[in-house]
């Protein structure tokens, strides 16, 4: 299966922040969209970085509480692992391992089109064992 298909069954929804924004406004957009990293992109198509939960943690620790006044640049990753929306779904999960992350936005042409949590890649392998179960169970039944 590729990244495509992923993509297609979960949506392309990414949740973003501006490169204006501050630390207060990610937690508030975290929040709002229930996700657990942010692209940070301007056009909606272009990445400038990625910030997560974990970047806020460890501003927390850097910074104190006055870690929510700081532009979102002095915390985001800039060099964002990404992945084509072509490759298999193999290549998001060898990233993941690769680069320790738990997010990885999708590109098609270099664009942004969607981003791919660890969640999303459990459902999918969830959903592909069930698939399986309920095959070998209608083959043993004679339905197959």
């Amino acid at each position: 299966m590729t990244v495509r298909k992923l993509i297609g069954s979960k949506g392309n929804f990414v949740p973003f922040i501006r490169s204006n924004s501050t630390i207060a406004d990610v937690v508030e957009v975290l929040e709002a969209d229930e996700a657990g990293a942010l692209v940070v992109t301007d056009d909606e198509r272009t990445i400038l970085g990625i910030i997560t939960e974990h970047d806020i943690t460890r501003g927390l620790r850097r910074h104190g509480a006055n870690v929510l006044t700081l532009p979102v640049a002095d915390l985001m990753t800039r060099d964002v692992v990404t992945c084509d929306f072509r490759q298999p779904i193999n290549s998001i999960l060898e990233l993941m391992h690769e680069h320790q992350i738990r997010h990885v936005p999708i590109t098609e042409n270099g664009e942004l089109c969607g981003i791919i949590n660890m969640l999303d890649l459990v459902r999918y392998r969830l959903d592909e064992l069930d698939m399986e179960a309920n095959a070998l169970k209608d083959y043993v039944a004679g339905r197959a």
